[in-house]
């Protein structure tokens, strides 16, 4: 009955409602109880020595009781209350209630005993002859500082009690429209809150069943709504994930196919036609360089997977990269001076220390000049510098060759993506080596970007680390 947060709520604020007028109610009305109690008992013992101060000079000498029955009367008829006026040994001398009353008895009772002794005493009990409760009070007579009798009344608590019944009744009425109240408003209250996690429901069982491309309305500023813009940007983010997946996956298995089935077709040829000498070794020559592509590619991809992977082994140490760099250079520099390249490099004797992973620093190094080396033709120069400028490390690399159109500059990072496709596959490259340059100076803290080269020709690659600050000390 109790399983959806919307009923829960609405029982919940019933609950509160009801708990909170119940014990509203039963304070006020003992708050009221004892108010009227202790006002009828002032008013009772004021209009008693009132009444006291009249029959005190009659109870010196003889009592008339007749006289004194008649001023119990009339004082009783304005105050409605039974009046009783005893002498000091409790015998009624005077009652307002003129037949069938009780003069000439003795009237034992605790209040008239406690006002004899100048003592306050009052009791509510029910009478069996009005058929209600009635408030009882006592007040001694005095004469010349002499207590000479008591003066006893009786009123009736009838008016009090039906106050307090309508009182009760009210509150009961005032309740019972609380409650309403309470339902009609928790209902609406608990629906605008659940509402939006309703939506996060269906909008989560939806993307668990593989439809990723859910938004919710966000139409609070609360912790709901805080999640809800969570919500949509995880959301955002894994359907992002889930399509570079699988445009990662078809592009490898494309750039994958292409040496597989050209090994495919060489072995077969070599499989099933006669082939001279030399023929055969161009055929293993070919193979060899496809094989040579293919072990690329995939040390590539496991280099990307390793970068994704939340959890790795390399730990990023505080050191002067400029060996690095300089060792990575001279083991490139014959491959471009092979290729008929004017190769050139500036580093400084010792720089800033870094946070690095150094062998990730070595591979930016390598993708970044050996991409240089692919793409520009013989004759061509390219220049590296490493410098410091402010609090970061800049590493330049500047060809003069066939240069990045500008409008393609920020796509070239991405994985796969050439600028040339049938000349890059020509020239060896995966597609995948700027991608990797840009995974690992995003995990360094760094920037990467693309610029025209030096006077207009070629490219620029800059990559810029940042420089943690130092204590004197360390520095």
């Amino acid at each position: 009955m109790l399983k959806s947060i919307r009923t829960k709520l609405t029982v919940t604020y019933i609950i509160l409602i009801v708990t909170v007028m119940v014990s509203s109610s039963f304070l006020l009305l003992n708050i009221l109880k004892q108010y009227y109690f202790d006002y009828q008992y002032t008013e009772m013992t004021r209009s008693a020595a009132l009444i006291s101060s009249f029959v005190a000079p009659k109870l010196v000498d003889k009592p008339d009781v007749v006289d004194i029955s008649n001023v119990a009367f009339d004082f009783a008829r304005q105050f409605n209350a039974r009046v009783i006026v005893t002498d000091h040994k409790q015998r009624v001398v005077g009652d307002s209630q003129r037949i069938e009353g009780l003069v000439g008895t003795t009237l034992e009772r605790k209040e008239i005993a406690a006002a004899l002794e100048q003592k306050e005493k009052w009791t509510v009990q029910y009478s069996d002859l009005s058929k209600t409760w009635v408030l009882q009070v006592a007040v001694p007579v005095l004469q010349e500082d002499k207590v000479v009798g008591a003066v006893f009344l009786a009123s009736s608590l009838s008016q009090i009690h039906g106050i307090q019944r309508d009182i009760r009744n009210y509150l009961i009425i005032a309740t019972v429209l609380a409650v309403i109240v309470a339902g009609l408003l928790g209902r609406f209250l608990a629906r605008k809150m659940t509402d939006p996690l309703q939506a996060l429901t269906v909008a989560a069982e939806k993307m668990a069943r593989g439809d990723l491309s859910q938004q919710v309305k966000v139409s609070t500023n609360d912790e709901i709504g805080r999640l809800t813009i969570k919500f949509n940007e995880m959301a955002r983010q894994l359907q992002q994930s889930t399509k570079q997946l699988k445009e990662f996956v078809a592009n490898a298995s494309h750039e994958m196919r292409t040496p597989l089935t050209s090994l495919n077709i060489l072995v077969k040829s070599i499989r099933d036609y006669p082939l001279s000498k030399e023929e055969q070794q161009e055929f293993l020559e070919d193979i060899d360089e496809e094989l040579e592509r293919l072990i690329r590619l995939v040390d590539d991809l496991l280099d990307l997977t390793r970068l994704d992977s939340v959890a790795s082994d390399d730990t990023m140490v505080l050191l002067d990269i400029v060996p690095a760099v300089q060792s990575t250079l001279e083991m490139l520099r014959k491959r471009a001076e092979e290729k008929g390249l004017i190769f050139s490099y500036s580093l400084p004797e010792r720089a800033a220390p870094v946070l690095v992973v150094l062998h990730q620093i070595k591979q930016i190094v390598f993708n970044l000049v050996d991409n240089a080396i692919k793409y520009t033709p013989a004759g061509g120069q390219i220049k590296v510098t490493l410098k410091e400028e402010g609090d970061v490390l800049k590493f330049c690399v500047s060809d003069t060759g066939v240069g990045i159109p500008e409008d393609q500059r920020e796509k070239i990072f991405e994985r796969f993506y050439r600028v040339d496709k049938a000349r890059s596959r020509e020239q060896g490259g995966t597609g995948l080596g700027l991608s990797i340059v840009r995974e690992i100076v995003k995990r360094h803290g760094g920037k990467v970007w693309v610029e025209d080269g030096e006077q207009g020709h070629g490219s620029t690659f800059i990559v810029t680390l940042p420089v943690p600050e130092l204590p004197a000390e360390e520095n």
